[in-house]
């Protein structure tokens, strides 16, 4: 049972404060696009629910929402997510019964928040999902009650693509979840993204080829990442934050005990992810490694020990001045030290797979040390990129991987986090 609390933000501030934007009236018609980008656990994955150290770390694929209000458009809302050609259509007086539904919602009644919960999910059950498309019914959720909550009652069309595969720990949902919020909180001005007119004309033909993103300040990203994280709440249940917090901010943390502590690398980072194409399930593998800490708590308590001086270390490694060829070459290679040892950890909690440690093989035959991302049991396998690798060598690795059925992207890490482009 998702158990979803909603809440008001800012605690001491005053009403107009408040992430309820209800009362904001857009402009009849306008256009806006955000963008924001996918995560990567590199370090501390399973180790971080026992109290060790986490580094995690935004990666250059993005979630693309960009929403069209017109006057013509005034009696329906449609969502086109176009990678997994769906396309769905409300009347627009059912999405302002949302609204007002949101507006009641009491933080301290079960009965009322329950009952927003299942309107949500009456409202997806209704348009028959196809089968093989089902696990996007929660994202769908979450959208309704997004736009219902921030957007209120206006017709639009809102279009969402994705390089982002689903379900493979590379924070899917909340790379969704946060440049849906950021749109929609353009929209409704809860949020001073300027020039949005001279963003999106920035290319002479207007086609967006060459379309120019605009940072948001501080608390601006602040309130998005806190309406991404109701979102994510209501896909998940009770997440830990990070996915919706580095797709919202960007660049490198370290999270520990439910700090989190946002990093300076002092020299570009480089990967190649590898999709096993496997599916997992994460709560699974999560009991699984606490099952062996009930099992052999001396021995696991020494894994996690091990896993945080690892985090600590890379933290250490990633921050340190950068003074020549020479220092950047000695950095890399512990860093690739640090990789196979945290994989070999991993092994040691039972949340390998046979696909991961396949890539793992393949990719040390050229010299590249690779570990699993998040969950594991599948999912997604990082390798990492010396900055001095030819592109034969490149080209020659991603092609094995390939050959052997696996996609391969190679991505940039520790990139700028949540960004808007439009027009008014």
């Amino acid at each position: 049972i998702i158990i979803f609390i909603f809440i008001f933000f800012f605690s001491g501030s005053s009403s107009s404060e408040a992430p309820n934007a209800l009362n904001k009236q857009p402009p009849i018609s306008m256009e806006v696009e955000a963008r924001a980008p996918g995560k990567v656990i590199l370090f501390g994955e399973h180790s971080v629910v026992h109290g060790s150290a986490a580094v995690a770390a935004s990666v250059g694929l993005y979630t693309h929402v960009r929403i069209q209000l017109s006057p013509e458009l005034t009696d329906v809302v449609s969502l086109q997510l176009l990678d997994l050609n769906v396309h769905l259509d409300w009347p627009l007086e059912v999405i302002k019964g949302l609204a007002e539904m949101v507006k009641m919602v009491d933080v301290n009644s079960e009965y009322t928040k329950s009952g927003l919960l299942a309107r949500l999910e009456n409202l997806v059950d209704q348009e028959a999902l196809p089968e093989a498309k089902v696990g996007v019914a929660a994202g769908v959720m979450a959208f309704l009650f997004l736009y219902s909550s921030i957007l209120g009652g206006h017709s639009s069309t809102v279009i969402v693509t994705s390089e982002l595969p689903m379900g493979s720990g590379l924070g899917s949902s909340a790379s969704f979840c946060v440049a849906l919020s950021a749109a929609l909180l353009t929209l409704a001005k809860r949020s001073n993204a300027d020039n949005l007119e001279e963003a999106y004309c920035s290319s002479q033909d207007c086609t967006g080829s060459a379309r120019k993103w605009l940072d948001f300040d501080k608390s601006e990203t602040e309130l998005v990442n806190k309406w991404a994280y109701e979102g994510e709440k209501i896909v998940h249940g009770l997440p830990s934050g990070i996915d919706n917090t580095v797709s919202s901010f960007g660049y490198l943390v370290k999270f520990k005990k439910g700090n989190l502590t946002q990093l300076q690398k002092s020299y570009p980072l480089r990967m190649i992810i590898t999709d096993t194409k496997v599916g997992r399930n994460t709560k699974a593998l999560v009991a699984g490694v606490g099952e062996r800490v009930v099992r052999h708590p001396s021995a696991m308590r020494a894994v996690f020990e091990a896993v945080d001086a690892i985090a600590e270390e890379v933290v250490s490694v990633l921050q340190s001045p950068v003074t020549d060829g020479l220092s950047c070459s000695e950095q890399e290679s512990r860093l690739e030290e640090l990789v196979e040892m945290n994989q070999g950890l991993l092994q040691c909690m039972g949340v390998s797979h046979q696909s991961i440690e396949t890539i793992c093989r393949t990719t040390s035959r050229y010299q590249l040390y690779s570990k699993l991302t998040g969950a594991g049991g599948g999912g997604c396998v990082l390798t990492f990129l010396p900055q001095q690798i030819s592109t034969n060598i490149l080209d020659r690795v991603k092609g094995d991987l390939e050959a052997q059925g696996y996609d391969c992207f190679e991505v940039s890490i520790g990139c700028q986090g949540v960004q808007v482009s439009g027009i008014i």
